[in-house]
């Protein structure tokens, strides 16, 4: 009877053990960071739900900012925000924005509540004595007001709010009850305790507008008819809060409220259920005595079980609204299978050093050699375990035999490679299945038959086993097999042994004391397959040979660009040196047109090189904005009517009707259509035709310029958007130019994600570019 309660105690300690440990964790709050992180991944796994759609977002957004000014911005525009929900047919309008200070446009905004009569207001009371409260006007006007107080946890998430805090209610509480008298009764929630937040998903997910499309009338009446309209900032940096689902990009505090107004809605806040000591009393002492009962493979998998199903459960009980601890039930049911583990060792190592002595007297007798050194463990550090000393015993009974072992687990452990044992008479006692397959090798087969001449000369072979005999690794050889590369080394295989347990050979390298020694044992062979290093090794040469091109293009840019930075100012020179001679004034107006001209092309030439260079590192920002193509189109391309008028040359401008509003860099489309228009007239002769349209060609905005006269050449066309390129013998009219506009061009479209293509034929050269329609 003894025995067996003895036997219980030992498996049951365990458990206890670490339920005392999980206890002190806990009190000392060492494990609520793990309970924090079982939290927001417990959302995560469960998914998202669907937001209430009696809820609606009116958010003070970046794109509010841009339009109405910095926040906080003026009243007036909470006037008409509250005028437009009202008219809309709004059950409530729920602000959560702080009013504490008297502004001149208070009369308005609280005029508007006034007419409304569904306005909740919210107020501070975050680290205060006494609530910092909506100004006496506004606060007169508001059907209700509530706090907006939130304390985080340690990782930034909210995860419960106090309904009732200095006798004020919570803001979305306010706001709930103000929608309750309108509509039927709303689920009751119990107000005495914390509310524990069932976040529903991402904010993103949440029905709502921007507040300056709400103000400007942007927004169908319908979407706010009989809803809870809270309205709220979530531009960038104000108010940031993280939640389960917003973990990188932060939302607002407004989303904490609009969980709680959820939540309520929905009747689904969480329960958090709190049963930990009866869990630690049983769940750890129980646990281990079913460990116990089977052995490290099972227990392993029971406490992988039963973490999983843990992880399950509350998972399931997750989406039934109810809460329960996650991290410390894990941490108990880890603990406690490791203290199984680690006890059970410890029991098995008091057993071993006894079974372990016994084995040690009775075959200590039968090994061959029995030196001195062998019959007593050889001595250990001092902090080595008292049991090491008789596992050394059993380990100096087995040595004899352990060497072929050890020999093959070496080999073993290189299996990624073809890998074969010989003697040095070429015999082979062990290849893997690469070398088998790849050598021809099986064992009992000779080395040198299948290396020679295949793979290695018979000279080369002979040189490697020179090598080899004075313990020295052969030269690797790298060879060729059909499309693969090897390549194919020779070690030298030795052990370490000892002069009175092994003497040495005429091979072996002897100490100077004549102690332990190095024996030669035979030749191992490595297959390595390198084809992989070798395309590295080709990829890298393809790498050098285009940074010698691209070098080589560097030197002739720099070349080309010298030129023609320096042709301007050698004409300049030139036409100082004029000026000083001229006779008369229109000589001198002549000269004077001559330098302007110059200085023009020089700076034109400059501000190109410096957009060029712009584009191609990065630096190009674009600013998106509302372009109404219909009008803008034929505005911009208005100035250039004159100049090819001037020119007897026919400009006409095509804009389909029913082309949409987009959204681009207004600058960089500019840019593009005035370079190839302007290109367009360089090169249409008298007489001719120059072509504009803009249209919808499904998913893209396509603009087309199109110009008659000089064809450009089939093998010229890859090239006409390189830098300071110019088409041989299309220029009649020496016009001239920088040879940079189409370059430009080409880097804009690029910028913008469009692509651009060209063409020539039939006496036209056409430009297309297709850019991604953003449509508004």
């Amino acid at each position: 009877m003894n025995w067996r309660f003895s036997e219980l105690g030992w498996r049951l300690l365990p458990g206890g053990i670490a339920a005392l440990a999980i206890a002190a964790l806990l009190k000392l709050g060492v494990l609520q960071p793990a309970e924090q992180l079982a939290y927001t991944a417990l959302f995560q796994a469960r998914g998202e739900v669907p937001w209430d759609d009696r809820l609606v977002l009116v958010a003070i957004d970046d794109g509010t900012l841009k339009r109405l000014g910095r926040f906080p911005f003026s009243r007036k525009y909470y006037a008409q925000l509250v005028d437009r929900l009202d008219t809309a047919g709004a059950s409530v309008v729920a602000l959560d924005v702080l009013f504490s200070e008297q502004t001149p446009e208070d009369q308005g905004l609280a005029q508007a509540m006034v007419r409304s009569g569904r306005v909740v207001l919210a107020q501070a009371d975050e680290q205060i004595e006494f609530p910092l409260l909506p100004v006496p006007q506004l606060y007169d006007a508001a059907l209700a007001a509530g706090h907006t107080r939130a304390v985080m946890d340690a990782d930034g998430i909210v995860r419960k709010l106090d309904p009732q805090f200095q006798n004020n209610i919570a803001f979305g509480l306010a706001a709930i009850d103000a929608y309750a008298l309108a509509h039927a009764a709303i689920p009751s929630v119990d107000r005495r305790q914390p509310m524990w937040l069932n976040w529903s998903g991402s904010v993103t997910h949440l029905r709502r507008y921007s507040f300056a499309d709400v103000v400007q009338g942007r927004v169908n009446d319908r979407v706010f008819r009989n809803k809870i309209v809270i309205v709220g900032a979530t531009a960038a940096g104000l108010d940031p809060l993280r939640t389960p689902f917003n973990l990188n990009v932060p939302a607002s505090g407004v989303h904490l409220q609009a969980t709680l107004i959820h939540n309520v809605l929905q009747n689904n806040i969480l329960q958090p259920v709190r049963s930990t000591w009866v869990l630690l009393v049983l769940g750890g002492p129980l646990l281990s005595l079913i460990l116990s009962f089977w052995r490290t493979e099972i227990q392993a998998l029971i406490a992988f079980g039963s973490t999983l199903g843990w992880g399950g459960v509350s998972l399931l009980l997750l989406k039934f609204n109810y809460l329960i601890p996650v991290a410390f039930p894990i941490g108990l049911i880890v603990s406690t299978t490791i203290l199984v583990v680690l006890t059970e060792r410890l029991r098995m190592n008091a057993m071993l050093q006894q079974q372990v002595r016994q084995l040690w007297q009775r075959y200590e007798s039968d090994l061959v050699i029995s030196p001195p050194d062998l019959r007593e463990p050889p001595p250990l550090p001092p902090t080595s375990l008292a049991s090491m000393q008789r596992v050394t015993q059993l380990a100096a009974l087995a040595e004899r035999f352990g060497r072929s072992q050890s020999t093959q687990a070496a080999i073993a452990r290189n299996l990624s490679m073809g890998l074969a044992a010989a003697d040095f008479d070429g015999l082979v006692w062990f290849c893997n299945p690469t070398a088998a397959t790849l050598l021809k090798l099986e064992i009992g087969s000779r080395l040198e038959i299948e290396l020679v001449p295949h793979w290695l000369s018979d000279a080369e072979w002979q040189d490697a086993l020179t090598t080899l005999q004075s313990e020295k690794s052969a030269r690797p050889k790298e060879r060729l097999l059909g499309t693969r590369w090897y390549c194919l080394g020779l070690e030298p295989l030795t052990y370490q042994t000892h002069a009175a347990l092994d003497p040495p050979s005429a091979h072996d390298a002897l100490p100077p004391d004549g102690g332990s020694h190095f024996r030669l044992d035979g030749i191992l062979l490595l297959l390595e397959d390198i084809s992989d290093r070798k395309k590295i090794e080709a990829s890298l040469d393809q790498q050098i040979d285009e940074l010698h091109q691209m070098s080589q293009l560097k030197d002739d840019f720099l070349s080309t660009v010298s030129h023609e930075l320096r042709t301007p100012l050698t004409n300049m020179k030139m036409a100082i040196q004029l000026l000083k001679m001229v006779g008369t004034e229109a000589q001198r107006d002549h000269y004077l047109q001559i330098l302007d001209n110059e200085c023009t092309r020089e700076t034109e030439l400059i501000n190109d090189l410096l957009d060029l260079q712009r584009l191609e590192v990065g630096g190009q920002v674009l600013r998106p904005e509302h372009i109404d193509l219909r009008t803008w189109l034929p505005e911009l391309i208005e100035p250039f009517y004159k100049r090819t008028e001037a020119r007897r040359q026919a400009l006409t401008v095509r804009v389909d009707e029913d082309l949409p509003d987009i959204e681009c860099d207004r600058s960089s489309l500019e840019r593009v259509i005035v370079e190839l228009v302007n290109n367009a007239c360089k090169y249409t002769p008298p007489e001719g035709e120059i072509l504009v349209t803009a249209d919808m060609v499904d998913p893209d905005f396509k603009v087309m310029v199109c110009n008659s006269g000089v064809e450009i050449p089939e093998e010229e066309l890859s090239r006409v958007f390189d830098r300071f390129y110019r088409v041989p013998k299309a220029d009649p009219w020496k016009q001239g130019g920088t040879g940079l506009g189409l370059a430009l061009v080409k880097r804009l479209v690029e910028c913008l994600n469009g692509k651009i293509q060209v063409s020539s034929g039939g006496g036209w050269t056409t430009f297309i570019v297709n850019l991604p329609a953003d449509e508004v």
